[in-house]
């Protein structure tokens, strides 16, 4: 298994222009992704957030009946720590605000998870909400970046 510091994510923008994205799990860690949600369902968003916590790749062999090389297969993946949307709270154009995610809580299944490189839509900006604090539901841990000590924020906003 190959760590990685950075990874590349390209993307258009609003007015048809090629940018690129520069994820970091040090420095720019954040990142969104189409979401699975159904959109008939109540709190729907279009998108899933998420914390990169290490990039990774690894070199397999896959041998056995439905084989269809022999020779060593590059995967990528992330590790990432999921946002939630806050329910709680209102966002978006019709609101005037801002939308809020938080942290799952890390005994929740899915909390933690892997996640292939080709589902990041690109980096997102989250602010955080400084009015509500911080919690250490973690302690040390290496899914926090190294500025944020032993607590992370309770909320973010999405930064459109």
């Amino acid at each position: 298994m190959y760590r990685h510091k950075t990874m590349r994510v390209n993307y258009t923008t609003y007015d048809m222009r090629r940018e690129q994205d520069s994820i970091n799990p040090r420095t720019h860690p954040d990142i969104m992704t189409i979401s699975h949600d159904e959109p008939s369902t109540n709190n729907y968003h279009p998108y899933w957030y998420a914390r990169v916590v290490g990039i990774f790749h690894i070199n397999i062999i896959h041998s056995g009946p439905k084989s269809k090389s022999p020779n060593p297969q590059r995967i990528d993946f992330l590790f990432v720590r999921w946002f939630g949307l806050d329910l709680n709270y209102t966002g978006g154009w019709e609101a005037q605000r801002l939308h809020r995610v938080g942290f799952l809580p890390p005994n929740m299944p899915g909390a933690f998870g892997f996640l292939n490189p080709a589902e990041v839509i690109r980096g997102v900006h989250l602010i955080p909400a400084f009015a509500h604090g911080q919690v250490d539901e973690l302690g040390k841990s290496v899914a926090r970046r190294p500025q944020d000590q032993d607590k992370d924020w309770r909320y973010f906003y999405i930064g459109m």
